[in-house]
């Protein structure tokens, strides 16, 4: 999150500690909170990710354009079959995704997103229609491959 929404969020409230426990209260959807527990350990290792300010808006707009640029490179590698592209798109994307959600291993989170790809149809769609045709089933496989899974 950016300093700017944190402080959005804040007012929205009425203070951090109304927002910190607003965001708690959303540990009780038990599908969030056994992915939350994957992706970050505990719930306090969770809660300070969130809370964890990046500083800017645009820190955030330039990791949303790195993954832009690293799902181009994902169907780069889909257009010509090369194996090594697109492993060095995922490790990018593993970067990536660890900057974004303050993670220590985005192993899991990876794996989620590969399973969001192939069974979510409109999420898959919107990234067809942003990437180009067969775009999120190309990356989830990617993942998968990676991954060994």
């Amino acid at each position: 999150m950016s300093k700017e929404n944190i402080d959005e969020q804040v007012q929205k409230y009425g203070s951090l500690e109304d927002y910190k426990e607003y965001l708690s209260s959303g540990f009780a959807n038990e599908q969030a909170m056994n992915d939350l527990m994957k992706w970050y350990g505990s719930k306090e290792k969770a809660m300070e990710a969130i809370m964890q300010s990046t500083g800017d808006a645009e820190e955030v707009k330039q990791e949303q354009d790195e993954n832009t640029r690293i799902y181009t490179l994902f169907m780069s590698a889909k257009k010509c079959g090369n194996m090594e592209m697109e492993r060095s798109a995922v490790e990018l994307l593993e970067e990536n995704y660890k900057k974004m959600f303050a993670l220590d291993n985005a192993r899991n989170i990876l794996l989620d997103l590969s399973k969001e790809y192939l069974q979510n149809s409109k999420l898959a769609e919107v990234t067809d229609s942003q990437f180009g045709t067969g775009c999120a089933e190309y990356v989830a496989n990617a993942i998968k491959r990676y991954y060994g899974v």
